[in-house]
């Protein structure tokens, strides 16, 4: 009886945690509309979020660090992405895609270095993302020539990511997948 209680009260706690977080993370995209990280107190940010001080130190050090997180939550998104995905690079330019434009206003800031300008530093140390884009051409060239390669793959199709994202009609990230697929394959 004592052991089931416990996990009740875990799967509780499990949730005020998502819970504090997401609204954590919320109220500094709120704030990032209005202003730069460097300018975002804690103070105001736990007031927008409704969250005690304490609680927010729980968990984070600083701003920056609720921003790291935000940041980890899509590399890990992708990562898995990738994974799920690996014999199919559509399906995982399309899965990416399709989550930032659920996270629109997240993707625009992240994606336009509006926040992070090491944020594209981040995504593409990823070893994940780094072995899909250069899937096709391991073995067939020498080291020099992949690490061009995959940095005119990746900076490319990060830069279209952002075009696209600006827009206000955007494509479907379907059809912006599909492209993004078409160019990386041109030889």
């Amino acid at each position: 009886m004592e052991k089931k209680k416990v996990r009740r009260v875990e799967k509780k706690e499990d949730r005020r945690v998502t819970m504090t977080r997401r609204m954590l993370k919320d109220a500094l995209m709120e704030m990032l509309r209005e202003m730069d990280i460097y300018h975002v107190s804690i103070r105001e940010l736990c007031q927008r979020a409704d969250v005690n001080r304490t609680t927010f130190y729980k968990y984070y050090g600083s701003q920056f660090d609720l921003l790291g997180d935000m940041e980890k939550d899509f590399l890990d998104f992708l990562s898995k992405a990738i994974r799920e995905y690996a014999a199919n690079p559509v399906m995982i330019i399309e899965t990416v895609c399709e989550y930032l434009e659920e996270h629109l206003e997240f993707g625009r800031l992240i994606i336009n270095n509006n926040v992070d300008p090491l944020f594209p530093q981040k995504l593409f140390s990823l070893a994940a993302v780094r072995e899909a884009a250069l899937e096709k051409y391991a073995g067939q060239q020498d080291e020099a020539v992949l690490e061009y390669l995959f940095n005119y793959l990746a900076y490319g199709a990060y830069r279209v990511i952002c075009i696209w994202l600006n827009k206000e009609n955007r494509e479907p990230p379907e059809l912006i997948s599909k492209h993004l697929i078409r160019f990386i394959q041109m030889e």
